[in-house]
């Protein structure tokens, strides 16, 4: 008889998976072009802003040709750092080496602009989770604490932010900061909590950096509607419209006198283009909506200059302001926050290991595990290779096999600091056994780490379920062994078996997708990893 731990399969899930979650790219070029005017083409040349250290030389030493940051721009009265739709990425996934973004990349972009003497300011456009679990809580005060590290002075209120509920605007915000011009206030003109015009958010904010004042608002798009209609805490907030919004904030704005403008629009491209035309008041829009990879080309609506950023944090947008340039006062060069010109930040490296350690001393791990579907419990790899002798032989000399080691001994970005990510469910939900991958949910039987456990069966999973296992691709392995183990062998193989299209289509791509294996090619990973036979 078959133990209660044996089971049919081997594994040919991935490795690849969200050890942070940031956002991948495969181009390393950054974008600029003066407004208005064509998008520049010359080739890129080195250049590091500071000394790398020995790790950094050894990453960079075989770097592509890239633009200097910035290159031919004179001294702006101001520069300003834009940024949004993060989607809760906060670095980039150790997997991948074309990854670009991170808020330490970010926060080194900024650094580069301080060393060249130019006052500078930042906004961000919201949309920065991808859940409204406990988790992504703590991300968001972690972000928010990050962005007012890098002196950002404000946030536009999206869908993602609103998903969260009201109460977590009243707990960050604060109504009367020290410094406003460099603490992140939530901005939304058309958006009321609790129907009290003063709770959680500020309608338009002024700012002066240098010598320049700026004048800031935020509209959440109708556009983006939909996107919270249903949701939770729609009873403690009311949405205008932001051609009624608008025109009492712009008033206001107007007896400001500012030199500057700016509208942080949460909308899709079209709302934002129909909005500029209705109010040409604003001088700089900052929209929503576009692609994940923007090509970096301004848009001039009437004689209003909009601007995206793309999405997951992969880049920045910076705009440099010449006032007495009448022919050209704004500049514009999205930045890819890649590998070769940004290294990581010492602040923000202290950022990410408190949240790390907030998640373990939380144990999300643990909490709320949900059934499979099945109805199955995970038995472990050992217990299939009971019986499947050569497959678990195969699987042991691959990588999927010490993909939870890669969690233990991650590094922070170029650092050779190891930060663990084993207490980060979405870090887990990928490089352990008994995950759903695109959920970032523990079933009932999967690994669960030792710490966390409370029976002798529990502390057994931290063990018996690390790397990417047999039932991460054929399922949990309980009832096929009670079939074996009935002598119904035909039923026990329909139970675990999984064609290669379907492998291919539904399974591997759950954590070998774009943003982790973008160069991922199932024919070439699946000659690494095939193991064909019953032993």
């Amino acid at each position: 008889m078959i133990s209660q731990r044996g089971f049919n399969g081997l594994l040919f899930f991935s490795l690849a998976a969200a050890v942070c979650l940031a956002g991948c790219t495969d181009s390393d070029q950054p974008a600029e072009n003066p407004i208005p005017g064509p998008t520049a083409t010359e080739n890129h040349v080195d250049q590091n802003t500071s000394t790398p250290t020995h790790v950094e030389k050894q990453k960079t030493k075989s770097a592509p040709k890239l633009k200097p940051l910035l290159a031919g721009w004179e001294k702006p009265a101001v520069a300003i750092v834009f940024s949004g739709e993060q989607h809760g990425y906060l670095e980039p996934c150790g997997c991948t080496e074309t990854q670009s973004g991170g808020i330490s990349r970010r926060a080194d972009l900024f650094r580069q602009i301080e060393d060249k003497g130019w006052p500078v300011t930042a906004f961000d456009l919201g949309g920065s989770l991808k859940r409204t679990r406990r988790q992504s809580l703590l991300k968001f005060e972690t972000l928010m604490t990050a962005l007012a590290d890098m002196k950002y002075a404000g946030m536009a209120v999206g869908p993602e932010e609103l998903r969260m509920g009201t109460d977590v605007f009243l707990s960050l915000f604060n109504p009367n900061p020290e410094n406003p011009n460099i603490t992140p206030s939530f901005l939304a003109a058309n958006i009321t909590f609790y129907e009290t015009e003063e709770l959680g958010r500020l309608k338009w904010k002024t700012i002066t950096v240098g010598k320049i004042k700026i004048a800031v608002t935020a509209i959440f798009g109708e556009s983006y509607r939909k996107e919270v209609e249903g949701s939770g805490g729609q009873a403690t907030f009311k949405i205008e419209k932001p051609i009624e919004a608008l025109p009492a904030v712009l008033e206001k704005i107007k007896a400001e006198k500012p030199d500057l403008t700016i509208l942080l629009a949460h909308a899709e491209k079209d709302e934002s283009r129909a909005l500029i035309k209705q109010f040409p008041e604003f001088d700089l829009v900052l929209t929503a909506g576009g692609p994940e990879d923007p090509i970096g080309q301004i848009e001039l609506v009437e004689k209003t200059v909009m601007v995206e950023v793309g999405h997951k944090g992969k880049y920045a947008g910076v705009i440099g302001f010449y006032p007495e340039n009448k022919e050209q006062k704004l500049k514009f060069e999205l930045v890819d926050l890649d590998k070769y010109r940004f290294k990581d930040t010492d602040k923000m490296v202290e950022h990410m290991r408190f949240y790390q350690d907030r998640l373990k001393e939380e144990a999300l791990a643990a909490e709320s595990p949900i059934d499979h579907p099945s109805g199955a419990n995970f038995v472990g790899a050992e217990t299939c290779g009971q019986c499947h002798t050569k497959a678990y032989a195969k699987w042991k000399k691959t990588r999927h096999a010490h993909a939870t080691d890669s969690l233990l001994n991650a590094k922070f970005g170029l650092t050779e600091t190891i930060i663990s990510r084993m207490f980060d469910p979405e870090c887990l939900a990928c490089h352990v056994t008994g995950w759903d991958a695109k959920q970032a949910l523990r079933y009932n039987s999967g690994f669960l780490n030792a710490e966390f456990a409370k029976t002798a069966e529990e502390k057994s999973l931290s063990n018996l379920l690390q790397g990417q296992q047999c039932e991460n691709c054929h399922g949990p392995g309980s009832k096929h062994i009670q079939l074996v183990n009935e002598g119904n062998l035909a039923a026990a193989k329909k139970l675990t078996h999984i064609d290669l299209a379907t492998a291919k289509q539904n399974v591997c791509y759950k954590c070998h997708d774009l943003d982790n294996s973008p160069k991922f090619n199932f024919e070439t990973y699946w000659e690494k990893i095939k193991h064909p036979g019953l032993d």
